[in-house]
């Protein structure tokens, strides 16, 4: 039963974050260039994509939703997970917290948090930085608009509070804190996420995406 125990212990958290799929209320930036029902489109179709390359044996999946009370649209969209967490009241910092408190409180762990916007999350990615977790505190995916798709964490770690949320430094302002808290921590590759139409470009040649984004910029 030790061994048992210890393996369920040490069972990898991975925690996507998510917002309800409402027109109006996800990728506002893509949607002042190509319309709220192409941005709605593609935001559920990137988050389903994700959380469909994120299931995997190896670790349970959790949904970090938002608001509170749109749990059922959230579930009707990505399915049944391991475990819902509403995310609190607060900056990302605070709700990133939040997450990774519930993750490590039954001394389980690692913890990965990631989001939806990134289709290059991967199982194979997410094996990538379990391995680094193995031999650091934390592995960091940056993204090349200065924040990041992925921070996994090995422990828990004083990193979230105080920077400057969705901004370009973010994924520097987290090596900062690492650094200053004494972690050790690794690099995935840097990779794109999905927010403006000049990223779209990334995804183009992906035969699952939808129409519109395949033609685009040459769309009807």
């Amino acid at each position: 039963m030790v061994g048992v125990a210890a393996e369920v212990a040490l069972r990898p958290r991975v925690i996507l974050f998510a917002k309800a799929p409402v027109a109006g209320q996800v990728k506002t930036r893509l949607a002042a260039t190509v319309g709220e029902p192409r941005a709605l489109e593609l935001y559920w179709w990137s988050g389903a994509t994700v959380v469909a390359q994120l299931r995997d044996p190896r670790w349970d999946l959790w949904i970090a939703f938002t608001p509170a009370d749109q749990r059922p649209l959230v579930e009707g969209w990505l399915g049944p997970v391991d475990r819902w967490l509403a995310q609190p009241d607060g900056d990302l910092g605070t709700r990133l917290a939040a997450a990774a408190e519930s993750a490590f409180a039954d001394g389980a762990g690692p913890a990965l948090l990631v989001g939806a916007d990134c289709l290059a999350l991967t199982s194979y990615r997410v094996a990538e930085a379990l391995e680094l977790l193995a031999t650091h505190d934390a592995a960091l995916g940056p993204a090349y608009d200065g924040g990041y798709y992925l921070l996994g964490l090995a422990r828990a770690l004083p990193v979230f509070d105080g920077l400057a949320w969705s901004t370009g430094t973010v994924a520097n302002d987290t090596r900062d804190r690492l650094r200053a808290v004494g972690a050790t921590w690794a690099e995935l590759p840097t990779e794109r996420d999905i927010d403006e139409a000049d990223d779209l470009d990334a995804i183009a040649d992906r035969v699952d995406a939808p129409a519109w984004v395949r033609a685009y910029p040459h769309r009807p």
